[in-house]
Order: C-alpha cells, then sequence, then structure tokens
C-alpha cells in the first residue's frame, strides 16, 4: 500500500495496519515528545516512542477539541499529558504493574479509573467517549474468551456510536520466522468492523518497509527489564487495530 503524504486518517488508515518505516517521516516537527524525545530515529529510538507519536497524530488531525477521550491501560499517560488542555481526558487503569507498568500515580491531567476495561465499571458512562485507544496495553489481556468478549462490550458500551477506536499492540517477530501477537488481536479482526488489516508472517519476512525495534534500543530500553537478549526474544513491532462502532 502507497504511503499517504499527511497523518494517518479514517480514509488511509489501512496504511498504519503495522509499524512502517514511513511512518516516521510523519512525526518530524510534532509538538509532542515521548520519553524526551523529539523527531523520533527508527534506528535507535523504543518501539513505545514509536506508538506514542502515531497515536498523537492520528488524535490531533482527526478527533476535534472538546472531545472525549479515553486512554485504556495508558498508566501514566504520556500522550494525555500533552492533550489535556483541548480534550476531556479520561484514563482507565488497574495499576497493578502488568507489563511492567506502574502500580501507583497521580495526574492533573486527567481523570483516572482504577479498574480494567471490561470490568463494566459504571465511573465510566455509557455513550460517553469520542475516541478510546490503547498503547502497548492489551497485549497483556489474558488469553482468556470471556475476558475478551468482556472487553469489546464493555469498550463498545462507552464509545458513542460512530465514534473510532485504535488499539496499539506490541508484537514479535522471531527468529523461526513465526510471530508472537496477543489472540485479542485475531479476536478482534474476527469480531469488529476493523478498516486495518491483519498482517501474517509470510508477508511480514517479505516487506522490507516493516518497522522493527533495533538491537541497540531493545539492549538500551527492554534487556534490563527483561532479563534477555534481542537475538533470543525476537524483534518488537506493532499491530495496529482501528474501527468504529457501529450506530
Amino acid at each position: 500500500m502507497s504511503a499517504p503524504d499527511r497523518a494517518p486518517t479514517p480514509d488511509t488508515i489501512a496504511a498504519f495496519s503495522l509499524s512502517r518505516l514511513w511512518h516516521f517521516d510523519l512525526f518530524k516537527g510534532l509538538p509532542f515528545q515521548s520519553y524526551n524525545v523529539g523527531d523520533p530515529d527508527p534506528a535507535v529510538c523504543d518501539l513505545k516512542v514509536y506508538q506514542d507519536y502515531l497515536m498523537y497524530a492520528y488524535i490531533v488531525a482527526n478527533v476535534p477539541k472538546g472531545a472525549r477521550i479515553l486512554d485504556v491501560g495508558g498508566g501514566d499517560s504520556r500522550v494525555l499529558k500533552f492533550l489535556s488542555k483541548d480534550y476531556e481526558c479520561w484514563n482507565i487503569d488497574k495499576c497493578e504493574g502488568l507489563g511492567n507498568g506502574p502500580i501507583q500515580f497521580t495526574s492533573p491531567h486527567y481523570r483516572i479509573v482504577y479498574d480494567y476495561l471490561g470490568s463494566f465499571n459504571p465511573q465510566l458512562p455509557d455513550a460517553h467517549f469520542d475516541f478510546v485507544f490503547s498503547i502497548s496495553a492489551l497485549e497483556h489481556t489474558p488469553e482468556d474468551q470471556a475476558v475478551r468478549e468482556n472487553l469489546v462490550r464493555d469498550l463498545h458500551r462507552v464509545l458513542k456510536p460512530g465514534a473510532a477506536t485504535f488499539h496499539l499492540f506490541d508484537c514479535i517477530w522471531r527468529r523461526d520466522g513465526q510471530t508472537w501477537v496477543n489472540g485479542l488481536v485475531p479476536y478482534l479482526y474476527a469480531t469488529v468492523p476493523a478498516a486495518t488489516h491483519f498482517t501474517p508472517p509470510a508477508a511480514l519476512a517479505i516487506d522490507p518497509t516493516v518497522y522493527y525495534m533495533s538491537d541497540s534500543a531493545f539492549t538500551a530500553n527492554w534487556t534490563p527489564i527483561l532479563k534477555t537478549s534481542y537475538a533470543d526474544y525476537g524483534r518488537p513491532y506493532s499491530m495496529n487495530v482501528w474501527w468504529r462502532k457501529l450506530p
């Protein structure tokens, strides 16, 4: 698929179904920083920096100011800090430290609900949000069918009819030519009207435009936490799922 010449939109979102090197061209000059990184370089930046920039670029280009947005599992949300002056910002996170996330924090930038999406917490009102997103969070969802069903039901409960939702998943390309992807991703593609598309391992193997987190970035940022090498772990990349709640 050819590269759009501007930020992702609902019409071009299929081109952002997974992390690609040319996406970084769209991040230059944005009034945003993730982990104090400006104009990220794919050769050295963390995968989460790529994901933060993609989500920020999408929101400021497509979600009108004043809209209500919800970050799912965002921890101490890096993206919401840059949006809180222009949007009504919410965050839902159990804060149990999954995926090396935080176990406690407070923030002046958004309202926090201490729970998991899928719990139908009444603190999140029905049909309240214009946009719901997650960044490197839902790949920690338990591999359980009931959990997946409840998560999607609760997500559609809090979204306004016709509102969009966008979720960025950490995935792993392994040395044997296979990938690790949380089972929620294929479940979503089987059950929601996604405008993005699922990319199988065979397609990844022959696509030189895919952005993988580099060995140097992995060694600097992930090895101290995971206690494993890039060669043994595999190459992290992002798979991205976007759809609208049907009216």
